[in-house]
C-alpha cells in the first residue's frame, strides 16, 4: 500500500504536465482560429510562374481528411509495364480507379482479357507515372507506319517482349545515341513521344 501511495502523486504529476503540453499545443495552433470554414490564409507567392488559372479548390477542409489513392500507375505507354502485357491506356486507368471494371492479361488469341478487376470502392485521386524513358520508341515499335516500326527492334519487342525489355534498357544504359530508327537527332522518337504526353494529358483533363 506505501507504494501505491507513493507512486500516486507521481502519477498526478505525469498527466497534468501532459494536460499542459496539451493546452500548449492547443494554444499554439489557434492562429488559423479566426479563418471560416473553408476559407484559406493567404501565403507568399511560390517560386514559380502560373501558366493557367485554375477554379479554386471547392471542398478545402482546414481540419484535413485523409484520401486514399494510387500514386504509382503505369499504362501500355511505358516500355516496363507494356512488355509484361498492359494494354491500359491512360483513360481506362482514370477509369479504373474511379470504379469501372478494367479487362488485363493474359490476353487471348481475339485479343479478349482473360480476367477482369475492379475496385470495391473507387479511389479519392490516381497519378498515371509513366517512365519518359522510351516512350516515343515504344509508341512506334506498337503503332504501324510509324517511321521506325519494321526495324529490327521494333520487331523483337513485339515478338519477344520480355527479351525487348532488356535489350532496349541494356543499349541506353551502355551508350547515350538512340535507336537508328530515331532518326537524327531523335526527332521521330521525340515526336512520337509527343504524340503520347498530348494524349496523356487530355486523359486527365478529361
Amino acid at each position: 500500500m506505501k507504494r501505491a501511495r507513493t507512486a500516486l502523486p507521481a502519477l498526478i504529476l505525469i498527466l497534468t504536465g501532459t494536460a499542459a503540453t496539451a493546452a500548449d499545443t492547443n494554444g499554439a495552433a489557434t492562429g488559423t482560429e479566426d479563418l471560416a470554414v473553408g476559407e484559406v490564409s493567404s501565403a507568399a507567392e511560390p517560386p514559380w510562374t502560373r501558366t493557367e488559372q485554375r477554379a479554386p479548390c471547392a471542398a478545402h477542409d482546414p481540419q484535413r481528411r485523409a484520401y486514399f489513392g494510387d500514386t504509382h500507375v503505369h499504362t501500355t505507354y511505358s516500355q516496363d509495364a507494356s512488355t509484361q502485357g498492359t494494354r491500359t491506356t491512360p483513360e481506362q486507368a482514370y477509369a479504373f480507379a474511379k470504379g469501372s471494371a478494367l479487362t488485363i492479361q493474359p490476353w487471348r488469341d481475339d485479343g479478349t482479357g482473360a480476367r477482369i478487376i475492379q475496385l470495391e470502392r473507387p479511389l479519392d485521386f490516381t497519378a498515371l507515372t509513366d517512365h519518359a524513358e522510351q516512350i516515343g520508341e515504344v509508341h512506334i515499335c506498337k503503332t504501324p507506319g510509324t517511321t521506325g516500326h519494321d526495324s529490327w527492334v521494333c520487331r523483337l519487342y513485339r515478338t519477344w517482349p520480355r527479351g525487348a525489355f532488356f535489350v532496349m534498357n541494356a543499349a541506353y544504359s551502355w551508350g547515350s545515341d538512340r535507336w537508328g530508327f530515331c532518326g537524327e537527332n531523335g526527332e521521330h522518337c521525340l515526336e512520337a513521344a509527343g504524340t503520347v504526353w498530348r494524349d496523356i494529358q487530355s486523359a486527365a483533363e478529361g
